[in-house]
């Protein structure tokens, strides 16, 4: 009998969690709730390490504050509490970063090396419609399969790499961006000797702002003029 009683019991516990953990996800059904995808959440995270990364010692915590984890004995909603993220309000996915000006270096001690850009690091954001890096002292983009990386941005609508280091080379990596409608370019290295080339499959780029690029000729300005007609 006593068997019988203790299985009894286990079963009504069982049974009892169940009901609450189904009444959890109808609740939260019924109020629309859903928080950001673990994997992007991870992904953020990953961003926000590489940022600190390259940066100088003595900023940890003046680079995206609010992007939070675990480890830092507190959590939040990548999509709603994240400064520079913006999510799809259905599927939760990640479909804006701003990330202006986001490496901090001192000035005053001559640092600020050039630093390449690891377009990897954005992979996991299937649906990403927009990101701006402007202002980040980058001069080239990391060689490893940097063709694949930015061609998996599939949905990628804006970029901004505007005020950074960036020259010529970028623009064959730039090219495999088919879905851009607008890429800012301004104040950078560009010289535009390679650039009617470079973004010829952008045949939806409705707006290419080089202003501020000081080596780049009238020429390359006329071709380019062409490739938004």
């Amino acid at each position: 009998m006593k068997s019988c009683s203790a299985m009894e019991t286990t079963s009504f516990i069982k049974f009892s969690l169940m009901s609450l953990i189904w009444i959890i996800v109808l609740m939260n059904e019924i109020h629309g709730y859903k928080a950001c995808l673990e994997t992007e959440r991870t992904a953020l995270l990953e961003i926000k390490s590489f940022f600190i990364s390259v940066s100088d010692i003595g900023y940890d915590d003046k680079i995206l504050p609010s992007w939070v984890g675990e480890d830092d004995g507190m959590s939040s909603d990548c999509c709603d509490d994240w400064e520079g993220v913006k999510c799809n309000a259905t599927t939760r996915r990640v479909m804006q970063l701003s990330l202006n000006e986001t490496i901090k270096f001192n000035y005053s001690s001559g640092s600020g090396s050039a630093l390449l850009l690891n377009m990897s690091l954005f992979h996991p954001f299937e649906e990403l419609q927009r990101l701006d890096l402007p202002g980040n002292w980058f001069t080239g983009i990391y060689e490893n399969r940097a063709y694949d990386s930015f061609g998996s941005l599939k949905q990628l609508k804006m970029l901004n790499l505007g005020d950074n280091f960036f020259n010529d080379s970028i623009l064959p990596y730039l090219n495999t961006l088919t879905s851009l409608t607008t890429l800012i370019l301004s104040d950078n290295s560009i010289e535009g000797s390679r650039t009617k080339q470079g973004l010829a499959n952008l045949r939806y780029l409705q707006v290419l702002d080089l202003s501020g690029n000081f080596n780049i000729t009238s020429g390359s300005l006329t071709r380019l003029g062409r490739l938004l007609r």
